[in-house]
């Protein structure tokens, strides 16, 4: 099982935008948000070939919009490993964590 700590920190960054990424998180609308993230432009070639490896690694899903667009979702290890990471610093920021009831642990 791949964790948050195998990934490269691009990765780690795809997932999150996925995540973050309202309605269809297709190729462009992930780059248009990591953009605002590094200072320099997402190379369109490094893109696809870090979500194509997600994909291989079972963290996304990669199903078709159209003939030409893909979009991207969390799988279930994908989420659950965005979720332990998210664990981890509230941890050690000491903060207090949302449980599934709603509620705070």
């Amino acid at each position: 099982m791949t964790t948050y700590h195998d990934l490269t920190g691009f990765q780690r960054d795809l997932l999150e935008a996925i995540a973050a990424v309202d309605d269809d998180p297709y190729g462009l609308a992930l780059k248009d948000y990591l953009d605002e993230c590094y200072a320099e432009p997402i190379n369109h070639s490094r893109l696809y070939q870090n979500l194509d490896q997600l994909v291989e690694q079972a963290l996304i899903n990669r199903d078709d919009l159209d003939a030409r667009t893909n979009a991207y979702t969390l799988t279930d290890a994908g989420q659950k490993t965005l979720q332990n990471h998210a664990t981890t610093l509230a941890d050690l920021c000491e903060l207090s964590r949302i449980v599934a009831d709603g509620g705070e642990e």
